[in-house]
């Protein structure tokens, strides 16, 4: 592996890793916020509805989009690698019509089936919640737009649009929406109009960014761009679709399932318990969406890396980067897993009345969980990038059914808990049999050196020092400050003295005229080199 294939590599990374983890931060702390907001102004019944229809919109959105983004996020940045932009281009249409068909199908049948459904949530607001339903379904099919059209410029090896649209903006004005939906209307078709309105300006603007790039591109790689006949693809040329669905329609499924591990919980809990529960266990488990978004920064500008690398025929630079990666999620999230853990019952108390009761236990079952979970690194990612979508689907179906049967026979008895721990088993089914996978398809394996710093850092940082405090203060605020501050002082100070071992200094690259350097750990698992990387 040259040097000079690498140094692009890690510098690319650094850069999109960088963006994505500030659109990461912004959305966390707005998708928490949201919460908050919906917890203390509703009633828990109304914050339980309103969390279980939104729940089933994004299954249903995730149905819609058939898998759709990883198809793009892999071949379009093979069509680039290669130097055929104009494929590039028509595998976009080739991708988004199923999307839109299935979409537009969906949310007819959202709004025909909203009663029974709605009865099936929670009787006792049969009709408001039958009200949000069908506000939801006229969104579906411009949701799935929206999420198609930044797939695509995620596929020309772009987080900004992802990041300013989804993850700032989109975020943004749904928090902003729903705190001012109360003062509009009391009624809660209200608060899903409010929820579900920002996907249209986000779509409108996907689009726009998304033409730009790819007319961009096709620029670049001619001295013309080529004319709409030849952009479009022939009626009789069933070679791309074959190709792009092949690899795309296991992933579909995998993706529903992967959705429905993620969300079918909160519609059950509503079903086999009451909407109360659900807001309980939403607000309960909201920090994993915060952690999993830090884990998504990562993922996202790993995609087109990786796939760009295995196209190449790089496999000891792709390893680089799937170790590397592994590294960087640990680093980020581990702090939230470890600091909820905690202070679990601080951090249930801004969501106001009986959550820091009820959902405590929840939350550290979740937590502790999540330590594993984002400790084997991007292995689905690594799976679905070399092409093997169908091992993807089979590890999702798995999880999905561990979920599904451990709900089914925890819920009614242990209500919130029982829902957690379900969810739990589901993680670690969904992650460990992917590892076992990576190493044995690829040969390549999360472990390294910086990965055992990083952990252990972590866990003396932000698991070591809170407990401290709190078996000496309690568990009020002052007490997680007491141990959190000088905890996050010392991670800081331990992720500076290991910043080689850690990758950290490719992070330079964003400072122009600067040069870092990337050295192998000793112990990894990768080939052992010293890189040189100079930032622009």
């Amino acid at each position: 592996m040259s040097s000079t294939r690498m140094e692009p590599n890690m510098n690319r990374l650094a850069r999109g890793g960088a963006l994505n983890l500030v659109g990461a931060v912004s959305a966390g702390v707005l998708g928490l916020a949201l919460v908050v907001i919906v917890a203390r102004v509703y009633s828990p019944q109304v914050a339980g509805a309103f969390f279980a229809a939104t729940s089933l919109f994004i299954i249903l959105s995730a149905v819609s989009g058939l898998g759709s983004d990883a198809g793009l996020v892999r071949w379009l940045p093979r069509h680039l690698a290669l130097g055929d932009p104009a494929a590039a281009r028509r595998t976009v249409p080739i991708a988004l019509i199923p999307v839109l068909a299935v979409a537009g199908v969906s949310a007819v049948a959202l709004a025909a089936a909203a009663p029974w459904a709605a009865a099936l949530i929670d009787s006792g607001h049969a009709v408001e919640l039958t009200a949000m339903l069908r506000v939801l379904a006229v969104f579906l099919p411009i949701a799935a737009l929206h999420d198609g059209l930044l797939a695509a410029t995620r596929g020309h090896a772009t987080m900004r649009p992802t990041v300013l649209i989804e993850r700032i903006f989109r975020q943004a004005a749904q928090v902003t929406g729903v705190a001012i939906a109360p003062l509009v209307s009391d009624r809660p078709a209200a608060l899903a109009l409010a929820w579900a309105l920002p996907y249209l300006p986000g779509t409108i603007a996907a689009a726009v960014w998304y033409r730009r790039l790819a007319v961009r591109s096709i620029r670049h790689a001619a001295p013309a761009a080529p004319t709409d006949a030849e952009a479009a693809p022939e009626p009789a040329d069933r070679g791309p679709i074959r190709e792009f669905w092949s690899y795309t329609a296991p992933r579909a499924v995998a993706q529903i399932f992967q959705t429905a591990l993620q969300r079918a919980d909160i519609v059950l809990i509503a079903a086999l318990g009451s909407a109360r529960d659900a807001a309980v266990y939403t607000a309960a488990t909201r920090f994993i969406v915060v952690g999993q978004l830090g884990t998504q920064a990562i993922q996202q500008v790993l995609q087109p890396a990786v796939s760009r690398l295995l196209t190449l025929s790089d496999h000891a630079a792709a390893g680089r980067v799937f170790a590397v990666s592994t590294v960087w999620t640990v680093a980020l999230t581990w702090p939230v897993h470890l600091a909820v853990a905690t202070a679990a019952p601080a951090y249930l108390t801004f969501f106001g009345g009986d959550y820091p009761q009820s959902g405590q236990a929840a939350t550290v079952i979740l937590a502790l969980t999540m330590l594993l979970a984002t400790a084997s690194g991007p292995v689905d990612v690594m799976l679905l990038m070399a092409g093997r979508s169908g091992l993807s689907l089979v590890n999702n179906a798995a999880a999905l059914a561990v979920n599904l049967t451990l709900n089914l026979l925890l819920i009614p008895h242990h209500g919130v808990v029982g829902a957690a721990i379900a969810w739990a088993a589901a993680l670690v089914t969904r992650n460990l049999l992917p590892l076992v996978q990576v190493r044995r398809v690829l040969g390549m394996s999360p472990m390294s050196a910086g990965l055992l710093w990083a952990a252990g850092s972590a866990v003396l940082s932000f698991a070591v020092l809170p407990l401290l405090a709190r078996a000496g203060l309690g568990t009020g605020l002052g007490a997680v400050c007491v141990g959190l501050v000088p905890g996050a002082v010392l991670y800081a100070v331990l992720l500076w003295v290991a910043r080689h071992r850690l990758s950290l200094t490719a992070f330079g690259s964003l400072l122009p005229g600067r040069a870092v350097a990337i050295p192998s750990a000793t112990s990894d698992a990768v080939p052992k080199r010293s890189l040189h990387v100079h930032g622009s």
